[in-house]
């Protein structure tokens, strides 16, 4: 039997190793619990870093959009979200959702189209639909095209020409989906997405159903590097992560749950071979961020797929903290959209303990934000500790002085702290900022 371990080390180095690794032993309620639950917090280990002046593109599937949007809050240049699609892109709405590549693939097609174009299929990548009546590019996804021929190839270029950006970004950040794919015989590619029904009954021979396996995915990623470095003059910086989103549905005959446990595990072994000693090559553990988190707070829409706005902002915290470099002699601080995702989740969780704490940490960052400083407000009224809950209330009647809520939770407060004579004034003060909610004032008889 041959062996190929991913890494091998002499022992005594190896025992070296873990006395270093302060981070080496699983979290335990009574050891760094609070790095597991109820937010997860993997740390990365960058081998680079990012400037604050440099361009970024990403690709991959649709977990790819959300790192986007939250580079560009962080203000950073993203080169992949500046879109010019003309017409046909305009009409069909949030045009980023073309960018969307699902598979190790489909990646892959598109920087090999628009770093050596000789390459791309031409129209031949244009299937007709519908009789003929309208077109769509399964690279791109199931949009019915109806449109002439010579403008969707218009649009196509466009695309591409976007897509061309990789070439000149400082750092790409690739997000990889899944592993169930479609392959088209007759042009020799993979699909993006799976052929309609109809078009796979009138050829059952050109279109297959194929799961990728490790070796695919590992070989993917191998071709795109050596495209990315045969072509830049800059040096690469990449992050990879696996898409945490999962499957649908399947194709496979199993439980989808085991479908997705496959095509999540294996392209996340495929990562580590690639990244292995591999410079300026970086793994982030985005997926392990999301699925090890309590789930009550990991998903958005109630639908177990798609990621919290909160935890992604938290996620893309954790990337900033992580690689992009602070102005000289600046301390790297969480942002107020970070800090304040992180409250929204402990809030959801009912967790007033670990909030409490949030707020005593970053008091100075909150108290920017009338929202933070209410959310604290109502978590201090539930412990029935009032006095700083006052406190909230106060500072954010102040950020915001048109919102009458939260002066009138300042005036109720005043019941329990036994303060008439402070809940007089504020009535006055109330009837002069709102005296059209005078059905507030007459509730206040207590005094």
């Amino acid at each position: 039997m041959t062996d190929h371990p991913l890494e091998s080390i002499p022992g005594a180095e190896a025992f070296q190793r873990i006395r270093r690794n302060k981070l080496r032993r699983y979290p335990s309620p009574e050891r760094d619990g609070d790095r597991l639950y109820p937010l997860a917090s993997p740390a990365a280990k960058p081998s680079f870093s990012i400037q604050q002046t440099d361009t970024i593109f990403t690709i991959g599937s649709c977990f790819a959009r959300n790192v986007e949007s939250a580079l560009i809050d962080n203000g950073l240049t993203v080169t992949s979200r500046e879109l010019d699609l003309g017409p046909i892109g305009e009409s069909l709405g949030f045009a980023a959702n073309f960018y969307n590549k699902y598979s190790i693939h489909s990646v892959l097609n598109e920087i090999r189209w628009a770093l050596e174009p000789e390459t791309f299929p031409g129209e031949d990548i244009i299937y007709p639909v519908n009789n003929g009546e309208e077109y769509a590019d399964l690279q791109l996804g199931m949009a019915r095209l109806k449109y002439p021929l010579d403008e969707i190839m218009d649009f196509r270029q466009r695309f591409t020409g976007v897509m061309g950006r990789v070439l000149d970004a400082d750092v790409i950040i690739i997000t990889l989906g899944y592993v169930e794919t479609w392959y088209d015989n007759k042009l020799g590619i993979y699909l993006n997405v799976s052929p309609p029904q109809p078009m796979v009954n009138a050829e059952p021979e050109r279109f297959e159903f194929r799961v990728l396996s490790f070796q695919d995915v590992l070989e993917g990623l191998e071709e795109i590097y050596a495209l990315l470095t045969k072509h830049r003059s800059k040096p690469l910086k990449m992050l990879l992560t696996v898409s945490p989103v999962p499957l649908l549905s399947t194709f496979r005959d199993m439980d989808v749950l085991v479908a997705n446990a496959y095509s999540k595990s294996v392209q996340r072994a495929a990562l580590e071979q690639f990244v292995l000693n591999r410079e300026g090559v970086d793994y982030f553990p985005s997926y392990e961020f999301v699925t090890l988190s309590n789930p009550t707070v990991a998903w958005s829409r109630g639908d177990y797929r798609h990621v919290s706005p909160d935890l992604v902002a938290r996620i893309m915290a954790n990337v900033v903290q992580s690689y992009i470099e602070s102005p000289a002699g600046q301390e790297k601080e969480d942002t107020l959209e970070a800090l304040l995702a992180s409250a929204r989740m402990l809030d959801k969780l009912g967790d007033s303990e670990d909030l409490f704490k949030l707020y005593d940490a970053n008091k100075d960052v909150f108290a920017s934000s009338a929202e933070a400083l209410a959310l604290f407000g109502k978590r201090y009224v539930q412990a029935r500790d009032f006095e700083p809950a006052f406190e909230c209330f106060e500072a954010a009647s102040k950020l915001e002085p048109a919102t009458p809520n939260y002066l009138e939770r300042l005036i109720t407060l005043c019941r329990p702290l036994r303060s008439p004579d402070a809940a007089k004034n504020l009535l006055k003060e109330h009837e002069h900022r709102f005296p059209e909610r005078r059905d507030f004032r007459d509730r206040i008889n207590w005094f």
